[in-house]
């Protein structure tokens, strides 16, 4: 009796430990069921209320406009007027006084007005070398009138007063590279010392290579304002080279550079059709056919003036 009685309270330690070991394990499991139905329920969560931190969008910013840089032109040694109007053509007209031996010009007191004959041979020496073709007055004043072209590279060389070196060194030059030139000629001083003779100016007329325009009788400015001494002194020297050079000659150049208003209008009453001045500049326009631009040229390269 005693012995089953023993028995009974082992059966039951037994059983005792079982249910402690089923206890354990039920809550191992239902705890670690809750803890992973808690973390799934974390992240669901957590993916739909954290939106996600949008990329950076590095803008590249617009390039700033370059502009075309201004080309600075190129000075000449005389500054030429811009063309004011209408029809215009580049064509240099050179202004040329005494072409004699700067030894002569110093014993005559005429260095401000003169050029070399040395130099002067080989300016004109590089016009015929530089593909530059000579003109008259005429065809200059005919293309502005016309609104015709001329030939490449026109250029006209001009000697004013008619002193008697243009037939001793400027003319030989003329002939030895067939250079047309323009004789700008007051009349009443032709024959007096240092000018040219009647005889000389007609042989040059002949030649085909110089042409004349009207210089006043006496070297007259114009400026002067006394209308009946200009119309006196336009029409004999008008007379006077169209007799001895049988050469129309209805292009002027005035004395001094001087003019107005008023002597260009006398000067068209009296048939003249363009005048030349002394005010600096290349370009040559039909709107200022009266006060035609030219360069004064002295003892340097014909490059030096922008040629």
């Amino acid at each position: 009796m005693k012995k089953i009685h023993k028995n009974k309270k082992h059966i039951f330690t037994i059983i005792f430990f079982l249910l402690l070991i089923l206890s354990g394990a039920y809550y191992g499991f239902f705890s670690s069921l809750r803890q992973n139905n808690l973390s799934s329920s974390f992240y669901k969560t957590a993916k739909v209320t954290i939106s996600p931190i949008p990329t950076k969008v590095l803008l590249t910013p617009t390039p700033s406009f370059t502009p075309t840089p201004t080309l600075t032109p190129t000075p000449t040694l005389a500054p030429t007027p811009t063309p004011l109007s209408g029809y215009c053509l580049r064509v240099p007209v050179l202004l040329y006084h005494h072409i004699q031996p700067t030894s002569i010009a110093g014993e005559k007191k005429q260095t401000a007005l003169s050029v070399d004959n040395g130099i002067f041979d080989q300016q004109m020496g590089y016009l015929a070398s530089s593909g530059y073709t000579t003109i008259t007055a005429k065809q200059l004043v005919d293309a502005l009138k016309t609104h015709s072209i001329l030939p490449p590279k026109s250029i006209l060389v001009t000697l004013d007063d008619g002193y008697k070196n243009d037939y001793d060194y400027a003319y030989p030059v003329f002939q030895k590279y067939h250079i047309t030139a323009n004789l700008m000629i007051a009349t009443g001083l032709i024959g007096g010392e240092d000018y040219l003779s009647w005889g000389q100016l007609e042989e040059m007329a002949k030649s085909g290579l110089v042409y004349f325009t009207n210089h006043t009788w006496s070297h007259y400015a114009l400026g002067r304002g006394d209308r009946a001494k200009t119309i006196y002194e336009v029409q004999t020297a008008k007379q006077q080279l169209e007799q001895h050079t049988s050469q129309a000659v209805d292009i002027f150049t005035y004395p001094y550079g001087s003019f107005n208003q008023a002597a260009i209008s006398i000067l068209q009453e009296q048939g003249v059709v363009a005048a030349f001045s002394t005010i600096p500049g290349m370009y040559q326009c039909d709107s200022i056919v009266m006060q035609l631009r030219r360069t004064r040229i002295g003892n340097a390269p014909l490059s030096s003036y922008g040629l």
